[in-house]
């Protein structure tokens, strides 16, 4: 017998972080739990915090008017150079995806965010007995919360000096060391708010939609979906999904996706939280992907679970931890750590080194989101390893992170043959009709077929089509 519960607040330890197997001490395993070890430790920061940064605390209101007028008629400037500066950390993995990032009103951000279900708005919940289906749960639940805490941790790109400089060309020098002075405070005073505010008052602003300062989303734009036959066609595939077909080689669905854009939206009161948003909507990709291999009735149950606003709660409180300890092996690891070295000695820009570092962590979550697809319990016992330091860890996530670099480096050969092969044919004049060479063979940019097999696999897991076709021909 399915018994319902009508309470949300009931079912939320289920769905919650508390009893998460994929935390150290959850799972039942007599281990010390890791969300009590954060929760002193971010305790005796946050007291730290306020008897060092009383006044910005108590002036904290006024430091957000001082950042909105220091910005006031810059806002489209601040939009474009943000979108600018995550186009060239992420490079190529943004390939094909739509940024709409600005600078908005709280009042776009509250509208926003209506969309977003609280807990009076879901359906009746079944409780779950199905073990699958609450590890998919807990994993979902992880996923989003290094995803917030990814996008919590933006000091570090705020303060590269792509945005330094670009601060001096739209406002001037001193507004802008003046403005990024604010946007820091804000920053750290927003992120001592996040963990001191009871969860009462947090969760009564929340379902209010007061106090929010940004937001994003993920969607999806088809010029022709609404036509009758797009619509049938849509229908076609969906009822093939519910009834559990395979549908990756469907000829159906390739139709309808093939020319799908997807688009990044998001939205801040200033370009710290814009920054933030953007994090988040980039890692949300990943997120919304691992969904993917969930039919039907599944993957609407995991969402229901794990996408209210109430959700982030736990999520905010935890992200920035949970994300500092889980890319910790990818920071520490010897190939990384002599990477950044090289670069150091090179001369690298902070922009350079950031653009690595950001790629290397994004490609390392997404190697982790895809574990687990049918059976969430591998990946719960990878992020389960991780975050409580186990000396196995090291071992575990040694390939995933070779294999992320082994991404890089693919890729930036390949940039830097398009570039050169730019360069070959500049020199043509225009009424010449150039000859362009034929594709390199894999032993001319060192790529093994197995190499070139995992490049095909990692180009259509990002969506970009046109390269996978030519690793296509590489294979012959």
């Amino acid at each position: 017998m399915v018994r319902k519960i009508k309470a949300f607040d009931a079912y939320l330890n289920e769905a919650s972080l508390r009893g998460n197997t994929g935390i150290p001490g959850e799972g039942g395993s007599g281990q010390e739990s890791w969300l009590d070890k954060i929760t002193a430790r971010s305790n005796a920061a946050a007291r730290e915090f306020f008897n060092q940064n009383q006044g910005d605390i108590r002036n904290f209101m006024g430091l957000v008017g001082q950042s909105a007028r220091l910005q006031q008629g810059h806002e489209e400037a601040l939009s474009k150079l943000t979108t600018d500066a995550f186009i060239e950390l992420y490079g190529s993995l943004l390939d094909g995806i739509d940024l709409d990032i600005k600078i908005s009103s709280k009042e776009e951000v509250k509208k926003k965010m209506q969309e977003t279900p609280d807990e009076s708005e879901v359906e009746e919940l079944e409780e779950l007995e199905d073990a699958n289906i609450i590890n998919q749960i807990n994993k979902r639940k992880i996923l989003r919360t290094i995803q917030q805490g990814k996008g919590l941790s933006t000091k570090a790109i705020l303060n590269l000096s792509i945005f330094k400089d670009g601060l001096v060309e739209i406002m001037g020098r001193p507004k802008a060391a003046e403005y990024l002075t604010i946007l820091n405070k804000i920053s750290n005073v927003a992120q001592f708010f996040d963990w001191d505010t009871p969860e009462d008052i947090q969760k009564e602003m929340w379902q209010t939609r007061q106090g929010f300062a940004g937001s994003c989303s993920i969607e999806f734009d088809k010029e022709d979906a609404k036509t009758p036959e797009k619509e049938d066609l849509a229908q076609k595939v969906l009822d093939d999904l519910m009834n559990g077909e395979d549908i990756s080689d469907n000829e159906d669905a390739e139709e309808l996706i093939s020319d799908l854009n997807v688009r990044i939206v998001a939205k801040g009161i200033d370009l710290s939280v814009l920054i933030h948003e953007t994090i988040k909507g980039i890692y949300k990709l990943i997120t919304q992907a691992s969904l993917e291999a969930l039919y039907g009735g599944s993957a609407e149950t995991v969402v229901k679970n794990t996408d209210t606003l109430l959700d982030e709660l736990q999520e905010i409180k935890f992200g920035r931890q949970m994300q500092s300890a889980f890319f910790k092996p990818v920071k520490e690891h010897q190939l990384v750590t002599k990477r950044i070295e090289e670069m150091l000695k090179n001369d690298a820009t902070d922009v350079q080194i950031a653009s690595f570092q950001e790629r290397l962590d994004y490609l390392f979550f997404n190697e982790i989101a895809q574990l687990g697809t049918e059976d969430a319990s591998e990946m719960l016992e990878v992020v389960n390893a991780i975050l409580s330091e186990s000396p196995e860890s090291e071992d575990i996530c040694d390939p995933f992170i070779r294999k992320a670099l082994n991404s890089i480096d693919q890729e930036e050969e390949y940039q830097s043959w398009k570039r050169g092969e730019a360069q070959e044919l500049s020199g043509f004049e225009d009424e010449e009709e150039p000859s362009y060479p034929t594709m390199p063979k894999p032993n001319e940019i060192k790529m093994t077929q197995d190499e070139i097999n995992d490049a095909i696999i990692d180009a259509y897991e990002r969506g970009d089509m046109e390269e996978v076709k030519r690793l296509q021909k590489m294979l012959g």
